[in-house]
């Protein structure tokens, strides 16, 4: 099932147009058809599966459905990638080179020509637009800047969510997504629409119906209080324009994803208490009262669910264990956020990626402390933590600017590293409170440390991989990092881990509240590096794979399921 979005994309061109230019494609230089087959294998295929044998008919007729508008995500997707790669995609699939399959398992695997690990592109096409597919590939964040200062009727249009900048006659314009990706999303919404006739659960059917309805419209706040509210069933579903990571020049765009996931009501339910503490956490923050937001809903949902399907950027590069959304500020006032934790694949990366490198980088003695519980912990109180702190930024002229907007290429890594710090630090101030042992938050710092040499992995150039050099970074600096000889591996430092801690998370909630972009700059260029003592010891870490690839079992027992409509 990895090339099924692929394919369907093939067969929407003739055949001609694939062929034409497909013996022209070549590796880019200084890769190798080995270094390419060895890259790829540094992404373990992992069978992600979900118990379905109890799910009731009309169950199987919406996830039927949901898989395949997930498909047309994933077509919208790869265009947001790059508005070359759909075509690249097609010469591809033509290709009879030697390394030709190894470079379509990859591509699929990256969600285009660039590799997102390495931070280069494996096939010779040059370098990535650092604004994708959403801008004019020469268009600079400083053009935008001047084009605004001159059209400030623009603002919002440009800075939206929703929109690409197109040139047209030498003109900049902002083209709604609903009219940019029309063909493909009318096909998505009327998928969608089909599940929400078959759904039995009224919750379920307003979202599917409203997200259809924000596909043609662009405004998506009813579909994302809709989403919100969910409840009394296992469907659990999250489709559309969300994540912002794939804009590197303004981090302003959205990307389209979908998870198609099936929800465990019993795992959820133990996570309740920590919904309740969501207004104790905010106040526990290490920042000054005036820029804690206790005004904002605390509602926040969590579920434990296991994943179906994923798509999108969702599916681009490294695989997600878990999300917090949604990002609509104004739907986080009022209902909070919903913070969906992926057990199967969060498993799968333990047990393949995880606990390997907690072998190498631990030490004997620390590893065998390695356990899931307080991991997954860990996972859930990071998403927990995008949900906490300031959410928008007061500009000169008094209005409320988001987070994003005012940090804009800063943003997406400072915002991983401050889930991760003030994730930490809540784990701290709730054990305090009586809700977890010391063992068990020992042994979560342990499994943290681990998990910094698994992000960092992914590329200082991406969000996750350069928020864990920051930490990395700041903690090897005061000493609450350490290399233990006599244990051959890195030791944490309880009491200095802590405080240093605390002392990043109050630094990167203060930069974020203020929009302080000299601050987030300075910041990244001192921390986001690899540190030597972190860069020495990950060539050890060759044999462990990067990532997962998955395969969706469930699709395999899927056909006929759509049958019931």
């Amino acid at each position: 099932m990895q090339a099924r979005t692929f394919i369907l994309i093939a067969l929407a061109a003739a055949a001609a147009a694939c062929t034409r230019n497909a013996d022209d494609l070549a590796l880019a230089d200084g890769v190798t058809p080995a270094e390419l087959a060895s890259r790829l294998e540094r992404f373990a295929v992992a069978e992600i599966d979900a118990p379905t044998d109890d799910l009731e008919p009309w169950e199987r007729v919406v996830l039927e459905r949901l898989i395949r508008a997930s498909d047309v995500m994933h077509e919208i997707f790869l265009s947001q990638v790059s508005v070359e790669v759909p075509a690249l995609r097609q010469r591809l699939a033509a290709a009879d080179a030697p390394w030709a399959e190894d470079a379509r398992a990859y591509f699929d695997v990256m969600a285009g020509p660039w590799d997102r690990v390495n931070g280069d592109a494996f096939l010779a096409v040059g370098e990535k637009p650092p604004g994708a597919g959403y801008y004019p590939e020469d268009l600079t964040s400083d053009d935008i800047d001047r084009w605004l200062q001159q059209h400030p009727e623009d603002r919002e249009a440009f800075t939206g969510y929703f929109s690409v900048i197109r040139r047209e006659h030498g003109t900049l314009i902002s083209v709604p997504y609903s009219t940019e990706y029309r063909e493909p999303l009318q096909r998505a919404a009327a998928l969608l629409r089909e599940a929400a006739e078959a759904a039995e659960n009224a919750s379920l059917a307003r979202y599917l119906e409203s997200r259809a309805e924000a596909f043609a419209s662009d405004d998506y706040f009813a579909s994302d209080m809709a989403w919100m509210d969910i409840e009394g069933t296992r469907i659990e579903p999250t489709i559309g324009p969300y994540e912002v990571y794939e804009d590197r020049l303004r981090g302003a765009k959205a990307a389209f994803e979908s998870f198609v996931a099936l929800a465990d009501s019993a795992a959820s339910a133990d996570l309740d208490g920590l919904k309740a503490r969501m207004r104790f956490l905010e106040e526990s923050l290490p920042i000054d009262d005036r820029y804690k937001d206790l005004e904002r809903g605390f509602e926040s949902p969590i579920r434990v669910v296991d994943l179906v399907y994923s798509a999108g950027d969702a599916r681009a590069g490294v695989q997600t264990i878990a999300f917090n959304l949604p990002n609509d500020d104004r739907v986080r006032a009022a209902k909070g956020s919903k913070k969906v934790m992926l057990r199967n694949v969060s498993r799968a990366k333990f047990e393949t990626i995880l606990t390997p490198i907690g072998e190498v980088v631990l030490g004997s003695v620390a590893a065998s402390t390695l356990r899931f519980e307080p991991w997954f912990t860990v996972v859930l109180l990071h998403e927990l933590a995008h949900g906490l702190g300031p959410g928008t930024v007061r500009s000169e002229a008094g209005e409320a600017v988001p987070v994003n907007q005012a940090l804009r290429e800063h943003y997406s890594s400072l915002e991983e590293a401050k889930a991760d710090v003030v994730g930490l630090h809540s784990l701290v101030v709730l054990s305090r409170a009586g809700l977890y042992d010391e063992a068990f938050v020992r042994d979560a710092h342990t499994a943290h440390l681990a998990d910094l040499f698994r992000s960092v992995r992914f590329g200082v150039e991406e969000a996750h991989g350069e928020a864990a050099a920051i930490q990395f970074g700041w903690a090897w600096e005061r000493g609450a990092i350490v290399f233990n000889e006599e244990f051959g591996g890195f030791q944490i430092d309880r009491d200095a881990y802590v405080e240093a801690n605390r002392e990043l998370a109050a630094e990167i909630l203060r930069i974020q509240a203020e929009g302080d972009v000299r601050a987030a700059a300075t910041l990244r260029d001192r921390y986001g590096t690899l540190r030597p003592e972190m860069a020495d010891l990950l060539p050890s870490l060759d044999s462990i794979p990067v990532d997962i690839r998955p395969v969706y079992t469930i699709v395999d027992r899927m056909a006929g399921w759509g049958q019931g409509m």
